[in-house]
């Protein structure tokens, strides 16, 4: 069976306080800066089982806020509906976790400062309309981050992949009676997927 690397609670901790160490540093790798909104992507797709893949795709007019109307707590009282293009298996919609909503109210808060945020805008680093150039730009954005938040060792490569495998890990270690289909099926994945590779 493949091995999925991904980020133990901890570690993905560990790896949101770098991110936030990088960006107050102003630090750059290779000319671009590590900001906020790549702390918000990071958090983003945890909370939303996405694959690196749909960053690609994924625009301001594909999200729709929904309430959570017996919420208790406000900070948890809405989510996301994605509905963007399948870039690998089904257009199945996904259904976020509430953080998803809150990263991606910030996120959005920031980019209108400055001119994005519009419905035709990528909602991931959008001042790359050339999608390659900004995987490309992210790919070696998050190599780096790992490498300073010392999380890795032989045995294991984090990649942006390592985020949607977190993302699916915790729901299974942390929810409480998970349905499987359900959640295979936010992830625009099969249950036999799930139950082979995670559960």
């Amino acid at each position: 069976m493949t091995k999925r690397d991904y980020f133990e609670q901890h570690e993905y901790e560990t790896l949101v306080k770098t991110i936030d160490e990088m960006a107050a540093e102003g630090m750059k790798i290779r000319g671009v800066l590590v900001t906020q909104e790549f702390k918000y992507l990071v958090q983003f797709m945890v909370n939303s089982f996405i694959r690196p893949s749909d960053l690609r795709v994924l625009k301001h007019a594909h999200v729709t806020v929904k309430p959570i109307l017996d919420a208790t707590n406000p900070a948890y009282a809405n989510f996301l509906i994605l509905s963007h293009p399948a870039t690998k298996t089904t257009d199945q919609e996904v259904v976020t976790m509430p953080a998803a909503y809150r990263c991606y109210t910030a996120l959005k808060e920031d980019q209108q400062k400055r001119g994005k945020g519009k419905k035709t805008d990528y909602v991931f680093m959008p001042e790359y309309p050339n999608r390659n150039t900004m995987m490309n730009v992210l790919g070696r954005l998050f190599r780096e981050v790992v490498k300073q938040a010392e999380i890795s060792n032989e045995n294991e490569i984090h990649t942006l992949y390592s985020l949607r495998h977190s993302s699916l890990m915790f729901r299974l270690m942390l929810g409480e009676g998970i349905n499987t289909l359900q959640l295979a099926k936010n992830a625009r994945t099969s249950q036999a997927m799930i139950e082979k590779f995670y559960a």
